[in-house]
């Protein structure tokens, strides 16, 4: 599996009907079979690829099966037992989604709704520098493939990104020598000082009213 994974990224989801799952994520998503277990036709186990990312897809099973198969590891038995009694017991990954890296998150999202894929919602945008289409698995997994875009606005002050690459929020004035975002009361002041009263003229406290208003209504600095 790691000779795959090239982003290093990987993820293990456990699936109620497994070939229900192995074939949604094979001839519906475009996913590759790399390694199996015991075998292609009937796995229990398997890794499925999409561009260097591993989903590996497992079977549910009885918590009996489990003292089974891992009869001659009491330690690794005691771990799957408790997992395999949680998945009985709970809806299968409420709170999670998975995100998995596409060239061309509309060309994905059109290829996949040939093959009858229902995604949540059309592709969107998203204010953090990706455009994204979330899709819900057979066992309601939420899948989120992504292509990082560039944003022609900063997100914290508004000011054009020219220059800006996929996927980056912020502009120079708004980050720090490392590329991160300011605390917000640097980015106030700078608003403060430099466009309120330095561009737009105006006295300090109507400034700090002002850029407290027009901050507010930055995505990252909503319900500052």
């Amino acid at each position: 599996m790691a000779a795959e994974n090239r982003s290093g990224m990987a993820f293990a989801l456990t699936c109620e009907d497994m070939a229900k799952s192995v074939a949604f994520y094979r001839d519906q998503l475009g996913f590759e079979m790399k390694e199996s277990w015991p075998d292609d036709a009937k796995p229990m186990w398997c890794n499925m690829v999409l561009h260097g990312q591993s989903v590996m897809l497992g079977a549910a099973m009885e918590p009996g099966q489990v003292d089974e198969m891992c009869s001659n590891d009491p330690e690794d038995a005691k771990q799957f037992r408790k997992l395999a009694e949680e998945f009985k017991a709970h809806k299968a990954g409420v709170g999670v989604s998975f995100y998995l890296h596409v060239d061309d998150v509309d060309a994905y999202d059109k290829a996949i709704r040939a093959k009858r894929v229902k995604p949540l919602r059309e592709p969107k945008t998203q204010f953090y520098g990706i455009r994204e289409v979330v899709v819900p698995d057979p066992d309601d997994y939420r899948l989120v493939f992504y292509t990082p875009v560039k944003l022609s606005t900063c997100q914290s002050c508004g000011m054009p990104l020219a220059d800006a690459q996929p996927g980056q929020m912020y502009c120079g004035y708004c980050t720090d020598e490392r590329g991160k975002l300011r605390p917000y009361q640097q980015v106030y002041e700078g608003t403060v000082a430099n466009y309120f009263m330095g561009m737009q003229k105006m006295e300090r406290k109507a400034a700090e009213k002002a850029a407290k208003e027009y901050l507010a209504k930055m995505p990252a600095w909503a319900g500052h």
